[in-house]
C-alpha cells in the first residue's frame, strides 16, 4: 500500500478494480494474467483470483519504487463477450474518457510476398503457392531462407532464371516490418480524464466505437491509462460448459471454488490425454506433462513455466526432470538458497527465485534485485551488475568459490527464467479446464466445439470425443441450434448435437428462421416456412439434417431428398406470414421421392460431410483408407505405447498441427501432429528427415504417411522421430484403392 501511494498509482488500481467488478457484474468470466498476480492488492480488490501468499509470489516482480512506470494489469475475459465489455466500459466511464487503442500492422513474409507479387503482375495462383511455403521466417531473410529450407529449393531454382521472381524476393525483403495498415488493437482500451479527446486523434473502428490513432507505446508519454482486456476463447468455452452443466443436470459449478488438489484431475493430466485443456494440449506440453507427472498444483505452475522459449533454450527442462525422477542428484547452490530452490530441485526456473538469490547474496532488497535481473540481458550493463554482485557478496562473507559458482548461475539463467506469477495465473484456468474435462467431459467438449479455443482444428476434438465414448449426434433441423448442445440419447447417455452454424454457405438469417419456425413436418414445410435457398436445403439434406423428416424412409435416402430440390425449385411458393402456425402436411412431398434409391456408402457420407461441414462426423476420414493401411502395415496411435523404444513403424493420419519452435542450436526442427481416429501421433522431423521429404508434404499435405522410430516420452507417452513422409492419398492410389477427392480433404 505504501509503494502504491508513493508512486501515486492508487487511482489506477481502483480504476482497474472497477473494470473487473463491472465484468463480474455482467456475469462474465475473467482472470488476471502476468506479474500482477503477485500483488496482494490485486487479489484483495478482486482483480486477480490467484492468492500470492499461498503460491509464494513476489510483489516486487510486479511493482516497486525502483521502477516508477505504470504497471500492466491484463485481464482475460470470455472472447465471445469482449465487445460487450467494451461497450459497458464506454457506458460506465463516458465516451469522452475512453477510446479503443489502435496498432500498426507491419509486413510479414507472406503478406509482403502477396502484395509484391500483385504489384509485379504475377499470376495469383503462382503467388499463392509461393506464399504458402514462406513458413515462419523474417521477410528480410527471404533469399537466405531459399538457400537453407528444402521446401523453397524449387523456388530458388526458378528465381535464378526469372527477373520477375528475383524482383519479388528483393521487394519482399525490403517490405519486412514496414507499416501495412492501422487496425484495432485486439485488447487495448485507453482510459483518461475528460481531456482525452483533446489529446488523441480518433477514428472509427470496425465495432462502431471510437479508436485512438496512437498505439500502445504512446500511452505513458501521453499520460493515459492502457488497460488490456484480452478475449480468451477458453474462458468462453468454460463458461459455456458451466451453463450446459446447469441446464442438463441442475448443478451450479463455481470454477473458482474447485479444489486444486483434485486427484482425478491430476490423473487426467498425467495420462497426457489433455487435448482441449488450456496451455497443456500442444505436442510438446503433452510430452512434458507425461514426463513430469504433476501431482500437486505447484507442479502445474512449474510445468507451464518450463515450457517457454527461455527455459527451453537454457536447457533447464532435462536437468529438472532428471532430478525430479531421481536419475540425477539434487545439488543446492548454497544452504541459504535451499528454502526457495527446494521445489525446483536446486534449479533456477523463476524470475522470483533469481531475485531472491540476488537479494540473499547482496542484501540489496527484492525491488532492486528485480532491476538487476532485468539488467542481466543488457550486455552494456552486465559488467556493472557483476561487479556489484561480487563486491556485495564478499562483504556478506561468502567464499570466493561460492560467489563464482552462484554468479555463474545468475548470469547464465538470468535472461531465460519465467515469471512464477505468470505461471500461477495460467495454471488456474489450466487446472479448471482439466477439471471440467475430468468430471463433465460432454459439456466441456460442447464448449470447446462451440468456441473453438485451442490450437487444433475442430475435427480433432470430434475425434477426441469419439475416443472418450461421447455420442456425436448428427445435424437435425428440428433439434440442432447455432451452438453445440448437450442432449440425452435414447439409451440415456449424454451426447453432443452438431451445430447448424457449421453448414457451409448457410446464412445467419436462415438459421434464425429455422430456429423460430420449427418444428417442421417435411422438406416442403421447411423450405416454405424457413424460406431457405435451394443450395442450403441441398447441403442440409446431404449431411443428414433432414433424415428425421422421413421416418418411413431409409435414413440414407438423402440423395433422393437432394434431388427433390430440383423438382421443387420451380414450384409455386406458398405465401407464408412470419410467425404463422404450421399446417401439418407430413406427406406432401413423399410422392416426389423416387423408390429404390441406393443408400449412401460410408465413403460417400464422409465426402459430403467434409465438403459441407469440414468435419467427418459419421465416420473418421482415415477409415476410408483402412484397406490401404492394412496392406502397408500401418500402426495405430493407440497401439504405439505397447511397442518397444526405437521400434521402426509406419503411421498415417490427418495433419492437425505443424510447429517450428526456436531451438537452441539454431537448426530448424519441424513437429507435425497427425490424427488417425484412435489418437494423436507427434512426429519430429530433424534436418536429415527434412531433406528427404518432398517440400509440399512437410507443410501443405493434409493426409500423411510417416515412417519413423518410436521414442518413449514418459510412462504414458510415445512420439516418433520421423525419417520420411509421403502423401497418403497418392500412396493409396498407387496401391489401387479409391480415396476421398483432394478438395474434400482440405479440412
Amino acid at each position: 500500500m505504501d509503494t502504491i501511494a508513493d508512486l501515486g498509482f492508487a487511482s489506477y488500481f481502483l480504476t482497474v478494480a472497477e473494470v473487473a467488478r463491472l465484468i463480474r457484474d455482467m456475469g462474465i468470466r475473467s482472470a488476471a494474467r502476468g506479474s500482477g498476480a503477485g500483488s496482494l492488492v490485486n487479489y484483495a480488490l478482486g482483480i486477480s483470483f490467484v492468492d500470492p501468499i499461498r503460491h509464494d509470489l513476489l510483489f516486487e516482480r510486479f511493482l516497486s519504487t525502483e521502477r516508477r512506470t505504470l504497471p500492466d494489469v491484463d485481464i482475460d475475459v470470455e472472447s465471445a463477450r469482449r465487445h460487450d465489455i467494451y461497450h459497458e466500459i464506454f457506458r460506465r466511464f463516458g465516451p469522452e474518457r475512453v477510446t479503443l487503442m489502435s496498432m500498426q500492422s507491419g509486413y510479414r513474409a507472406r503478406g509482403a510476398a502477396r502484395d509484391a507479387g500483385m504489384v509485379l503482375g504475377i499470376d495469383p495462383d503462382d503467388i499463392d503457392g509461393i506464399a504458402k511455403n514462406l513458413w515462419r521466417f523474417s521477410a528480410s531473410h527471404f533469399r537466405e531462407a531459399m538457400a537453407e529450407k528444402p521446401e523453397l529449393r524449387d523456388l530458388a531454382e526458378r528465381v535464378e532464371g526469372s527477373r520477375q521472381l528475383d524482383l519479388l524476393v528483393d521487394i519482399t525483403e525490403r517490405l519486412d516490418r514496414l507499416p501495412r495498415h492501422i487496425s484495432m488493437h485486439p485488447c487495448g482500451v485507453i482510459l483518461s480524464d475528460t481531456s482525452l479527446l483533446d489529446r488523441t486523434p480518433v477514428q472509427s473502428s470496425g465495432m462502431g466505437l471510437p479508436m485512438s490513432q496512437y498505439d500502445k507505446h504512446d500511452m505513458d508519454p501521453m499520460g493515459m491509462i492502457k488497460l488490456d482486456v484480452l478475449g480468451v476463447r477458453m474462458q468462453s468455452a468454460m463458461a459455456y460448459a458451466v451453463a450446459e452443466i446447469r441446464r442438463t443436470t441442475g448443478e451450479t459449478v463455481d470454477l473458482e471454488a474447485v479444489p486444486l488438489d483434485d486427484e482425478p484431475t491430476f490423473e487426467l493430466i498425467r495420462s497426457t490425454y489433455t487435448l482441449g485443456c488450456f496451455q497443456i494440449e500442444s505436442p510438446g506440453q503433452r510430452e512434458l506433462v507425461g514426463k513430469l507427472q504433476p501431482a500437486v498444483f505447484d507442479d502445474l505452475i512449474t510445468d507451464i513455466s518450463l515450457f517457454r522459449p527461455g527455459p527451453m533454450q537454457a536447457e533447464m527442462v532435462k536437468p529438472f526432470l532428471n532430478r525430479r525422477g531421481g536419475w540425477e542428484p539434487v545439488e543446492q547452490l548454497h544452504p541459504d538458497l535451499e528454502p526457495f530452490l527446494r521445489n525446483t530441485y536446486g534449479i533456477v526456473v523463476f524470475h522470483e527465485q533469481l531475485m531472491r538469490i540476488i537479494d540473499t547474496f547482496t542484501g540489496c532488497g527484492l525491488a532492486y534485485a528485480d532491476v538487476l535481473r532485468r539488467f542481466l540481458s543488457d550486455e552494456d550493463r552486465l559488467p556493472g551488475v557483476e561487479k556489484f554482485f561480487l563486491e556485495k557478496a564478499a562483504e556478506r562473507g561468502y567464499a570466493p568459490e561460492v560467489i563464482g559458482k552462484v554468479w555463474g548461475v545468475v548470469k547464465g539463467f538470468g535472461s531465460f527464467g519465467f515469471c512464477r506469477a505468470h505461471g500461477a495465473a495460467f495454471a488456474k484456468p489450466t487446472f479448471q479446464s482439466a477439471w471440467l474435462k475430468t468430471h463433465y467431459p460432454v459439456q466441456f467438449m460442447a464448449g470447446l466445439w462451440t468456441h473453438d479455443p485451442g490450437m487444433y482444428p475442430k475435427r480433432l476434438l470430434v475425434a477426441e470425443a469419439r475416443r472418450l465414448g461421447i455420442p456425436i449426434l448428427p445435424l437435425d433441423v428440428n433439434r440442432s441450434t447455432d451452438e453445440y448442445v448437450t442432449e440425452q440419447t435414447q439409451d440415456g447417455r449424454l451426447g453432443i448435437r452438431m451445430s447448424l452454424a457449421d453448414v457451409k454457405g448457410i446464412q445467419a438469417r436462415e438459421i434464425h428462421r429455422i430456429l423460430t419456425e420449427r418444428p417442421f413436418d417435411s422438406m416442403a414445410d421447411l423450405k416454405e416456412r424457413a424460406r431457405l435457398r435451394a443450395s442450403t436445403v441441398q447441403s442440409l439434406a446431404l449431411v443428414g439434417a433432414l433424415d428425421t423428416l422421413y421416418t418411413g424412409q431409409s435414413k440414407r435416402t438423402r440423395p433422393a431428398i437432394a434431388a427433390r430440390n430440383q423438382a421443387t425449385r420451380s414450384a409455386k411458393r406458398l405465401q407464408v406470414i412470419p410467425g404463422q402456425l404450421a399446417l401439418p402436411l407430413p406427406a406432401i412431398d413423399a410422392p416426389t421421392i423416387p423408390d429404390g434409391l441406393p443408400e449412401l456408402t460410408e465413403l460417400e457420407i464422409t465426402r459430403e460431410e467434409l465438403d459441407i461441414l469440414a468435419l467427418d462426423v459419421s465416420h473418421h476420414l482415415i477409415d476410408s483408407y483402412q484397406p490401404a493401411l492394412d496392406r502397408l502395415g500401418v500402426t495405430k496411435a493407440k497401439d504405439l505405447l505397447n511397442l518397444h523404444n526405437n521400434s521402426k513403424v509406419l503411421v498415417a493420419g490427418i495433419r492437425v498441427a505443424t510447429q517450428t519452435p526456436p531451438m537452441r542450436g539454431g537448426k530448424r526442427v519441424v513437429f507435425i501432429s497427425i490424427d488417425d481416429g484412435t489418437g494423436c501421433v507427434d512426429a519430429t522431423f530433424f534436418s536429415d528427415a527434412q531433406e528427404k521429404v518432398d517440400p509440399p508434404i512437410l507443410f501443405s499435405t493434409n493426409l500423411l504417411l510417416i515412417e519413423g522410430t518410436t521414442r518413449r516420452t514418459g510412462p504414458r507417452g510415445m512420439s516418433l522421430q520421423a525419417s520420411n513422409a509421403w502423401d497418403l492419398a497418392a500412396v493409396a492410389l498407387l496401391l489401387g484403392f479409391a480415396t476421398v477427392p483432394r478438395r474434400r480433404q482440405q479440412c
